[in-house]
């Protein structure tokens, strides 16, 4: 329902998917995928059509799912097609919280 609603591409989508659930349900492994995400939208230079007037419906799902900081920022640099910045932040979590 809120990828629709944003008009977000599937890259988005799916970043936003994977970092929103990975303290549930697989976590390093889902901000890995989210990572993969944003390099291949970066390699096939990928940019949306993110609703910018629907960020307010991005920032509420995020409040109601209690993201981290961490995850939010992830969202709203794909939103805006910050695709290095995505894999940059994702690279903080795993350093963060996954540490070798």
């Amino acid at each position: 329902e809120l990828f629709a609603l944003t008009k977000c591409t599937a890259f988005q989508a799916n970043i936003w998917k994977y970092i929103a659930r990975y303290k549930q349900k697989n976590g390093e492994e889902d901000v890995r995928k989210a990572m993969h995400y944003a390099q291949l939208a970066l390699e096939l230079n990928c940019n949306g059509h993110f609703d910018h007037d629907k960020i307010e419906q991005v920032i509420h799902f995020c409040q109601i799912n209690r993201l981290s900081t961490n995850a939010i920022t992830v969202i709203i640099f794909a939103a805006n097609d910050y695709y290095q910045g995505v894999i940059d932040e994702c690279r903080a979590i795993l350093e963060k919280e996954y540490p070798s």
